[in-house]
This record gives structure tokens, sequence and C-alpha cells, in this order.
């Protein structure tokens, strides 16, 4: 037999035009991509910013219909919100504080609260001990005390009603919260938007933003209308700034 020689070949190498053909084509692949994923976290915003908006708008209404104080909750560490509902009078400060002396204002009202009630309880358990101790006995009212009469605050419970369920923000951050009862727009912590039963709530700027902060959104509230005008840039507050009844900025 006759022994054959297969020959073969070196292997051959891609062409500088074959690699830059190959980078261009991953490059476009990756731009595409970017936009893409980009495009799909703005809508997402968009979608959150909406939702929020409705929300904002459901308790203005529901304020006014029910005649109860509401407010809505906003947790900027946590990113959620929900809202909540009192049956008692809510009065906003005279002044705007700081976030630090609001908290401070918020802890002395609930302790002040507690020791009102549990002064309460002492008495009427008292008056129930001695009342019962002897049917031939009767109470000496004079040794009751006089209790300091202070004003309820307002106690705010979660919202009930199915309508409106809290919201936890996926991959999205409220970045911040400005109402004119605060001195600078609150950036972590809790911040608080309320409505009142005669149909207002207060002005109010909160700022929505993806976690690049790259795409940002900002929902103003108008406390006359409960309008929400909202707009894909940061809108940051200005002192002295006036809106007629539909929400729009009066020119000095």
């Amino acid at each position: 037999m006759r022994n054959q020689r297969v020959a073969r070949r070196a292997p051959r190498g891609f062409t500088l035009v074959e690699v830059m053909v190959a980078l261009m084509v991953v490059a476009l692949m990756a731009t595409i991509g970017v936009k893409g994923f980009r495009s799909l976290r703005k809508s997402d915003l968009r979608e959150a910013t909406a939702h929020l908006s409705g929300a904002i708008r459901y308790m203005f209404d529901r304020a006014s219909i029910t005649g109860k104080y509401q407010r809505l909750v906003l947790d900027l560490n946590e990113g959620q919100y929900w809202a909540e509902v009192s049956d008692d009078k809510f009065y906003a400060p005279n002044q705007a504080e700081t976030e630090s002396d609001q908290r401070k204002r918020e802890a002395a009202e609930k302790e002040a609260d507690d020791e009102q009630r549990k002064k309460a309880e002492k008495q009427a358990q008292s008056f129930a001990n001695s009342t019962t101790s002897s049917s031939n006995t009767s109470f000496d009212l004079s040794k009751l005390e006089v209790a300091e009469f202070r004003p309820k605050h307002a106690r705010f419970a979660a919202f009930k009603e199915t309508a409106l369920k809290p919201v936890r923000l996926k991959k999205l951050h409220i970045r911040s919260v400005y109402t004119p009862r605060l001195v600078d727009p609150v950036t972590s912590g809790r911040a608080y938007l309320y409505f009142y039963p005669m149909g207002q709530t207060e002005p109010a700027i909160i700022t929505l933003s993806d976690e690049s902060g790259e795409s940002v959104y900002s929902l103003v509230v108008h406390p006359i209308t409960g309008r929400v005008r909202i707009y894909n840039y940061e809108v940051k507050p200005t002192l002295g700034v006036r809106y007629d009844d539909e929400g729009n900025q009066l020119t000095p």
C-alpha cells in the first residue's frame, strides 16, 4: 500500500478587519443594552411617580369626604410610604422647624400624652376602689387631683382601607421632601404630608430618583386644590414663591 500523506493546514487567525467588526458588534450590543436598561429604569421611575401622585390626590379627597385628618408618611431610609388617619385635630407648628426640632417636639408630645393618660387611669382606679370598698362611705371628691388641661395631640393610626396600601419602592429612592413646616428639605428619616378635613393640604415638593441618581422626578403639591404637577427634574424650594388656585407659579 502506498502511504498517503495528508497535509494539515496551520490554523488561520482572525484578520484585523474581522476583529474590528466583532468589536463594533459587541460595542453596539452593549450600547443597546445600556440604553434599554436605562429606559426600563426610567419607566419604573415614571410609574412610581404617577402612583405617588395618585395617592396624594386620593388622600386629599378622602380627608374632605371623611372629615378626618390624614397624613402621608414617607420613609426615606427604607424607600417606602403609607397612609395614616386620625380622629384628633392636628395643629401645625407656627414656625418652621429643623428636622431635629421636629423629632424632639414629637417625642415631648408623646411623653406628655402618656403622662396625662396615666394620671387619668390612676384617678379612675382610685375612684373605683373607694366607691366599692364600702357602700356606707361616700367618696370625697376633693381628694381627686385636678389635672392640668392640655390639648390632646393627634395620634395617627395605619390606614385600613385597601384602596391605598403601603408601597415599597424597588431600586428607587425618595431623595427629598420639603414642606414649609421645616427649615430645610428632609433627606433622611421620615417626612410627613398632612391633609385637612376642610379640603386642604400642605404645599410640598417630593423628589424621587433611581439608584444612580441620573433620572429624577419632582412632585409639586398645591395646598388648595390638591393638584400635583410632575417635573422630570429636581425642583428646588424657593422662599416667597406663590401659586394660583390652579397650581401655577405666579411671577413676582
